[in-house]
């Protein structure tokens, strides 16, 4: 069957999903609601099928919640056909992408399997092949929720006067190796206690990821059933359930102790489990598997990145807005700082505030050093007030200070030119205060009055005001610094205030 083909006039295969002892597995899709389904075919040609077996199991349990949905069954050519509901991936699926599942998760296993084995018994009905190829997912509104699928080996063990099967010996092995009760083993007939004894092989699976007899080597597939039965049968159960609650071993211990027409005390086993999740503090909503909750986690870090990506262009777009609402988190308090400082020095005495001009010039070159190195926006862009998250108010007020401060380191003879350049600029601003020459200065005000012979220099105010107007976004804040530095040189070293002095 490698192309399409159309059975019974309504489904028609589209892609093998598995095969088996049985035959093979397809997804189908009806041609008439578009609804995809699943599509076993018997791929041995007998009269008595064991899909025609499966499919008069699946009628009685169809208005079961844990049962997929039976659509066809019957013959057509040489093969038998079962269409069924189109579920998920099976548990096989996902212990090999996880290895094994959180206590969680196995704890939601165990919860639905007991309640779909319990219902599978009260219609008469024992599966006798439980393992985690045979448990699927539910798609869509029913991701959390548990289907039992396969039962071409299935039995009705009561008959139609509800008298329950005999107990025979001798009898062929039925089942999966890793998961088979200790009696199939022995080759007697199963019962219910026999699904309850394969569900807890499971779940020790699930939880740990391996079983002890899977490290056995075999001869042959008769040699495999009799050493992997012996090993569970010399096993302790306290050994096997070894690093698990001990709920584990208490319900194993129960099952294998029930007798062969015995009915399970399903709620006991229930009991047993929801009692590991109450000492866990696990609510009934946080028993979920553990591929929902990845699959979740995936979803919302998709969705905030994607958030991210686009709510905040200011991160990838060199824009002024962005920048700065992006900064500002980062240089209010950096601002409030400073704010403080510039109030305090502001009102220090002159003499007072030309001791700190020291750490004035300490923290207006970490500011410029701190935009010079933003590599990422170059100044021609914005303000590097902008660009570091300081305010331009308060960098114009650590320049006013730091101006005051310098204001008053002259040298009579080393700077006669009225044009200084910046060399000669930065040796000046970097020579002490000198008391002598101050005094000198002073007493030569109040003999001439040269006040009145030169342009007064700008007020502390006036600088101030003009520095703010500065268009600091065209030319950048260091190349306005050095031209007011410039300027102040200029008003304070005229000629005529030279020749005074050398009278």
């Amino acid at each position: 069957m490698n192309n399409q083909k159309l059975i019974n006039n309504t489904y028609i295969t589209k892609k093998r999903i598995s095969s088996g002892s049985f035959g093979v597995v397809y997804m189908g899709q009806d041609i008439n609601t578009r609804n995809f389904v699943a599509i076993k075919v018997d791929k041995e040609n007998k009269e008595e099928s064991s899909l025609q077996r499966e499919a008069e199991i699946l009628r009685k349990l169809q208005h079961l919640k844990h049962i997929p949905k039976l659509y066809w069954s019957g013959r057509e050519v040489d093969s038998t056909y079962l269409v069924i509901q189109y579920l998920g991936r099976d548990l096989t699926h996902y212990i090999k992408n996880y290895r094994k599942f959180s206590l969680k998760c196995v704890l939601n296993i165990a919860e639905q399997m007991i309640i779909i084995l319990e219902s599978l018994h009260k219609h008469n009905v024992i599966h006798r092949d439980i393992k985690p190829e045979n448990i699927l997912v539910g798609k869509e509104d029913e991701e959390n929720q548990l289907f039992i699928v396969d039962f071409g080996i299935s039995k009705f063990y009561k008959d139609e006067n509800e008298s329950h099967i005999s107990l025979r010996d001798k009898q062929p092995f039925i089942g999966t190796t890793r998961y088979a009760s200790i009696n199939a083993h022995k080759g007697l007939s199963l019962s219910r206690r026999d699904d309850m004894e394969s569900l807890c092989y499971m779940l020790i699976y699930l939880l740990k990821g391996q079983l002890p007899w899977q490290n056995l080597q075999f001869t042959s597939e008769e040699d495999k059933i009799n050493q992997v039965g012996q090993l569970k049968m010399k096993m302790d159960t306290n050994e096997l359930c070894q690093g698990l609650p001990i709920e584990f071993a208490r319900y194993l211990d129960y099952v294998k102790g029930l007798p062969f027409k015995s009915e399970p005390n399903y709620k006991y086993c229930l009991s047993l489990f929801r009692k590991i999740s109450n000492e866990h503090n696990y609510l009934s909503k946080e028993l979920i598997f553990d591929w929902i909750i990845s699959q979740k986690t995936d979803r919302e870090g998709q969705s905030s990145s994607s958030n991210l990506l686009n709510s905040k262009p200011s991160l990838f777009k060199k824009s002024k807005e962005d920048l700065s609402s992006c900064n500002n988190l980062l240089g209010s308090q950096l601002n409030q700082s400073m704010e403080q400082d510039m109030n305090s020095l502001l009102k220090m005495p002159d003499k007072k505030r030309s001791t700190l001009t020291p750490e004035i010039n300490r923290k207006k070159n970490r500011l410029q050093s701190i935009s010079s190195n933003n590599d990422t926006v170059s100044d021609n862009d914005f303000n590097n007030s902008v660009l570091i998250g300081i305010q331009p108010s308060i960098l114009s007020r650590l320049s006013r200070i730091s101006y005051n401060s310098n204001s008053k380191f002259q040298n009579s003879k080393s700077n006669h030119s009225c044009t200084p350049n910046t060399n000669q600029l930065d040796h000046l601003i970097s020579i002490s205060p000198d008391s002598n020459l101050e005094n000198l200065l002073n007493e030569q005000k109040k003999r001439s009055n040269l006040s009145q012979s030169f342009n007064p220099m700008p007020k502390d105010d006036d600088t101030t005001i003009e520095f703010q107007k500065m268009n600091e976004g065209d030319e950048g804040i260091e190349r306005k610094y050095v031209e007011l530095k410039l300027r102040f040189v200029r008003a304070r070293f005229k000629p005529g205030l030279n020749n005074n002095l050398k009278q």
